[in-house]
């Protein structure tokens, strides 16, 4: 994927829409990446954005179990007991979840600042509607070796 820097703008973080090719079709997203200490795009926050908008279809088949996963768990706390329920249905099929949840942001963090490669993914979500859901993973050198970090409302996550 070919990212145009020069469109980002400067805020706390730098900013821009890019394109991610979701499901056979493209969407627009914000992508966020923090600043490096002498307040430039660091290199690494290039690749890693890169990297993750060229795998983002094999990224959200590893994430679908944790976000189906995180549903459940919502669902058992709001006391959502009815199948029917009309903000927490009962979901069955994990990939029900594509439909309940649409990514909007990734930010990629200073990997200076974790010592490793560390991006969060913020959705909207048909139970949060609210607050959403964030996602803050761990990438490895490979699509392989991703490890989820924190899953929850975005509060709770950032």
């Amino acid at each position: 994927m070919i990212v145009d820097y020069s469109k980002f703008e400067r805020g706390i973080n730098f900013c821009a829409d890019v394109i991610i090719e979701d499901g056979g079709s493209e969407k627009t997203i914000e992508a966020q990446i923090q600043p490096d200490q002498k307040h430039e795009i660091p290199e690494s926050g290039k690749e890693t954005l890169e990297f993750f908008l060229d795998n983002y279809s094999k990224y959200k088949q590893f994430l679908l179990e944790a976000i189906f996963e995180y549903y459940q768990d919502c669902r058992d706390e709001w006391g959502a007991t009815e199948p029917d329920d009309e903000l927490y249905p009962e979901v069955k099929d994990m990939n029900k979840m594509y439909e309940m949840v649409s990514l909007n942001t990734v930010t990629v963090y200073d990997e200076t600042d974790y010592g490793e490669r560390i991006i969060g993914l913020f959705y909207d979500c048909s139970w949060d509607e609210e607050e959403g859901m964030g996602i803050r993973i761990a990438l490895g050198s490979n699509v392989s070796e991703v490890r989820l970090v924190k899953i929850g409302n975005i509060g709770a996550v950032y």
